[in-house]
């Protein structure tokens, strides 16, 4: 795909012709998992409400544990006060994404991006020499916009992150040229990128069409403060679609991201025969020149992918000391401020045991249901099609 202005993104299917590891190694050296996310990713529950009404039994355990709530508390709970986090540490994050990569021939860069935190990086020495990135959670308007923010240096970044949080807790600034302005000082800082990720999600669930505007607002106003557009490996190829065709009215190339949160690896990569990170954003945001690489797992149904992941995210993992339950990796803030793992505040209780089964008798279907994704697949499964 290339527009007018000499921005090229160049789109790669594992599954077809020129997609094979053999023709991958002769025109690059190098992938890039761009997008990813460790146990350091706080997820809010805002959403769960709503994602589960047609799950049958599942709203039913939530509203008893609402009820129980209520009884202990005093007061409704409330979703956006609670987040999950990932079973998956930031070592073994970096392996899964650096092995799929290095499956097909090619060296590996990783850029873990957790939310709004760069803790991956102080807890795992083994990342040092991985860029130290994070996604932003920053509010425009009504909207909520995710941004990748890749390659910051380790003298700049904890500032960075500080000045990043603190626009998104102040929400006087939320209305202005505020998110604007940070992106501009963060593009100044050497061989960083800025990545509007999965742009057409919408995160402040205030409605598809107000959202879509806002982003086109916001790329009319600010689209030289970004690098990249996202197509995303986790959202509708419809919808990866439109972005590739907002990103080429912008003058923006398109950048792979997976979103992985479990341990199936990224389902798109970038390519490249960079020889550093550095050299890979110079490609994206000063010559406009990408290539992504869709991998098999998006030919695969869309809803069973996010059934595997949720399987993973309530299952158990003993060797996880302290984080071995989903109890021990969701947590809420109570109304005495104080943030409590679902351990802590309610225990194990036959009804969250019954949400055990619950999981479990998810987590057998996706797997009875494997055999038959083909039947799920959409026909031409491509941005480009």
């Amino acid at each position: 795909m290339k527009d007018g202005g000499g921005n090229t993104t160049e789109f790669l299917y594992r599954w077809r012709k020129g997609g094979s590891p053999e023709t991958l190694r002769e025109r690059f050296a190098t992938g890039v998992s761009l997008h990813s996310h460790t146990w350091h990713s706080h997820e809010s529950l805002a959403f769960l409400p709503n994602a589960i009404q047609k799950l049958y039994f599942l709203p039913v355990l939530l509203r008893w544990a609402e009820g129980r709530y209520r009884r202990v508390w005093k007061g409704d709970f409330d979703y956006s006060e609670g987040y999950w986090t990932s079973p998956v540490p930031p070592v073994a994050a970096r392996a899964i994404e650096a092995g799929q990569i290095e499956d097909l021939g090619l060296a590996a860069f990783v850029s873990l991006t957790d939310h709004d935190s760069i803790a991956a990086h102080a807890a795992a020495p083994e990342l040092k020499d991985d860029p130290l990135s994070l996604e932003w959670t920053a509010p425009y308007k009504q909207a909520v916009f995710h941004i990748g923010i890749h390659n910051l240096p380790s003298k700049d970044a904890e500032r960075a992150r500080v000045t990043m949080h603190a626009y998104t807790e102040d929400r006087s600034r939320h209305d202005g040229d505020g998110l604007g302005t940070i992106l501009r000082e963060i593009a100044a800082l050497p061989g960083t990128l800025i990545v509007f990720n999965h742009p057409l999600s919408d995160q402040g669930r205030i409605g598809f069409e107000i959202h879509e505007s806002r982003v086109r607002e916001f790329l009319t106003k600010h689209r030289k403060t970004l690098h990249a557009l996202e197509a995303n490996a986790l959202q509708p190829w419809d919808m990866n679609r439109r972005v590739a065709a907002m990103a080429a009215q912008a003058d923006l190339p398109v950048v792979a991201g997976g979103d992985r949160h479990g341990f199936e690896p990224n389902g798109a990569v970038n390519l490249t025969n960079a020889t550093s990170f550095e050299e890979f954003a110079h490609e994206i945001r000063d010559e406009k020149r990408s290539t992504v690489l869709f991998m098999p797992q998006t030919q695969r149904s869309l809803a069973l992918r996010y059934a595997e992941n949720v399987k993973v995210v309530m299952s158990e993992y003993p060797e996880l000391t302290g984080r071995w339950s989903w109890y021990d990796r969701v947590f809420y803030r109570c109304p005495d401020g104080i943030t409590r793992s679902f351990s802590e505040m309610i225990g194990r209780h036959a009804a969250l045991d019954a949400m055990d089964f619950a999981m479990g008798a998810l987590g057998m279907a996706t797997l009875a249901l494997r055999p038959i994704t083909p039947i799920f697949r959409e026909g031409n499964r491509a941005i480009d099609a």
